[in-house]
């Protein structure tokens, strides 16, 4: 839908919905019916060189002004939803598996398969920025896709 853009050597799969002002960057990957929501930027790599591209697998809804940059690879049916940034460098805290997910040196951030992703802070937890209260954003994964999940994206498919 225009406006948005698709970069230089960015690939597109098959019945996938880019709304408008979004934008997919450079060698960035995006699987089959995916729907990139209005605002929303999935980073690409030009440069610096060994740089990884964003991929987001099949299936995955990401919601209006979100960002997916640095690498980030986004699993199969993946629900982001808006405003939640992803970044290489940003931990994603699973709250259903009480886990952390990271980049690990050169592997790149990995998001699992059907995780449904919030945006959301934590505090600091020592010196200046624990005094101040001060907290941090961070993408918090709430559940994994369920039925209920499931019925409120169903409209995509009416969409295509």
């Amino acid at each position: 839908m225009p406006p948005m853009y698709v970069n230089a050597g960015a690939y597109v799969d098959d019945d996938t919905m880019i709304d408008s002002h979004a934008l997919v960057g450079s060698c960035a990957q995006v699987g089959k019916r995916v729907h990139i929501s209005a605002a929303a930027q999935i980073g690409g790599v030009l440069e610096p060189i060994g740089a990884m591209p964003v991929i987001i697998e099949d299936d995955v809804l990401v919601g209006g002004n979100c960002g997916v940059y640095e690498g980030t690879i986004v699993g199969k049916e993946v629900v982001l939803a808006a405003g939640t940034i992803l970044t290489g460098s940003t931990p994603v805290y699973d709250l259903v598996r009480d886990t952390v997910y990271r980049r690990d040196g050169a592997k790149p951030l990995m998001v699992p398969p059907s995780a449904v992703i919030v945006p959301g802070s934590r505090g600091v937890t020592k010196g200046r920025g624990k005094e101040l209260a001060i907290s941090l954003y961070t993408p918090v994964i709430i559940k994994y896709r369920d039925e209920k999940t499931d019925q409120a994206v169903r409209l995509e498919e009416l969409l295509r």
